[in-house]
């Protein structure tokens, strides 16, 4: 097991490699200025059409997407302005920065391609169920449920792109000594993915729900102004490792966090009163609807 120092010694590398993230794992700005624009309630879709179109390689992602089986449109999309008008600008949202988060993963560590796309699926599929469960429920999360979902984990980038060793060695505690993740994390390295996701949050410069989301969603009610959304991503986080969709987070036999569903049954009480293992076979049913989409965003 690693000793202080060297734990120490780890952890002030970890956040020398934070601070120059963004040059490696950038976040593009003209996703980062279209989920701006989409937090602000008087955008207009000539902006959002305007910012995406000012990059052809997103606009070709957002074109194929669109017209794949999954929609099930009518005609093809030929054009953004067209894609927004039939699929709506969350909708378009998630897609965009679901194809950009794609490519950047998936041009990291070659050596790490594996862990990359367990986690990258794991994003995909706690997105898709985020929104299934705010859908289904009314749950008042704005429409930022999806891309919550997506960043939660970004924490764990630093961990698989420059500390393989510790990644591999965290994986093994949380087996041999049944410890959750970010126990393991802190054990072995002093940091959690949770703080190294708001820290990669900042310096992407993302709304402040979603770094809120990066960094409580294990324990929402730390959260002070975005719990419900934390929450949500948490039930969807912890749905997906149940159903094969995880990044082994800790080992079988984990229980949804009663905290979790104490702050949703404040929105419905269906999340005290219905049980758990109720409530998640009836999303699951909604979730393998959406596999085929997940397939072409995994």
């Amino acid at each position: 097991m690693m000793n202080i120092e060297t734990a120490h010694t780890v952890t002030r590398d970890i956040r020398t490699e934070i601070q120059r993230i963004n040059e490696v794992v950038s976040f593009p700005p003209v996703v980062a200025e279209i989920l701006q624009a989409m937090s602000d309630q008087n955008v207009t879709t000539t902006k959002v059409i305007a910012l995406i179109e000012s990059d052809q390689g997103l606009t070709a992602k957002i074109l194929r997407v669109a017209n794949s089986p999954f929609y099930g449109l009518r005609s093809d999309v030929t054009n953004t302005a067209q894609a927004l008008r039939m699929l709506g600008l969350d909708e378009i949202g998630h897609l965009l920065l679901t194809c950009q988060m794609k490519s950047r993963l998936m041009s990291l560590n070659t050596q790490q391609q594996s862990r990359l796309e367990i986690l990258w699926k794991h994003s995909v599929a706690t997105a898709s169920v985020s929104r299934l469960l705010a859908n289904r429920f009314r749950l008042p999360t704005d429409g930022k449920e999806y891309t919550a979902g997506l960043l939660h984990d970004m924490g764990k980038l630093v961990l698989i792109q420059y500390f393989p060793a510790q990644y591999a060695a965290i994986e093994s505690m949380i087996i041999t000594a049944s410890k959750k993740d970010i126990d393991a994390e802190r054990e072995m390295i002093s940091i959690a993915h949770t703080e190294i996701g708001k820290q990669i949050g900042e310096k992407w410069r993302l709304p402040k729900d979603y770094l809120d989301v990066m960094q409580y969603h294990h324990r929402p009610a730390s959260s002070s102004n975005y719990s419900l959304l934390a929450s949500v991503v948490r039930l969807a986080d912890l749905f997906c490792e149940q159903w094969g969709f995880g990044i082994a987070e800790q080992t079988e036999g984990f229980s949804i966090d009663t905290d979790c569903l104490g702050i949703l049954a404040e929105f419905d009480l269906r999340f005290k009163n219905m049980p758990v293992e109720q409530l998640g076979a009836e999303i699951r049913s909604e979730f393998e609807k959406n596999l085929e989409m997940i397939e072409i965003l995994s």
